[in-house]
């Protein structure tokens, strides 16, 4: 697993320890516990798609890496829109509780995205 992966994953783990554990102790409700849920699996499943599209590309020419990371940094907006709204509209969440994690987790992952991005960049000559 790449660094990136493992950081990721540690992030998300220690977010979930602490909403379950303020779950535990009803500080925050079932509901809330489930946007949270729904917010972080659409957040991972967005930064894992990043890192292969740019695991395929760094290496190639730079149009494929424009194709590849420009081209599927749009496709993976526009369709985490249409998942949000949909989850938003038609699932029985605590709606501001999901737009607050999701939003949290998207630009958290987003600033350790662009330090991977950077680091492995460093690396090519």
């Amino acid at each position: 697993m790449s660094s990136f992966l493992k950081k990721i994953f540690y992030l998300y783990l220690f977010f979930y320890l602490l909403f379950g554990l303020f779950y535990y102790y009803n500080a925050i409700s079932y509901l809330f516990f489930l946007s949270t849920i729904y917010a972080g699996i659409l957040n991972l499943i967005n930064s894992f798609i990043a890192v292969k599209l740019f695991k395929l590309s760094y290496k190639s020419g730079s149009s494929k890496f424009m194709i590849y990371n420009l081209g599927g940094l749009s496709l993976r907006l526009f369709a985490l829109l249409i998942i949000f709204v949909l989850v938003i509209k038609f699932l029985n969440i605590d709606k501001y509780a999901f737009i607050l994690v999701f939003f949290l987790f998207y630009f958290i992952t987003l600033v350790i995205e662009v330090l991977f991005y950077l680091r492995i960049a460093k690396k090519i000559p």
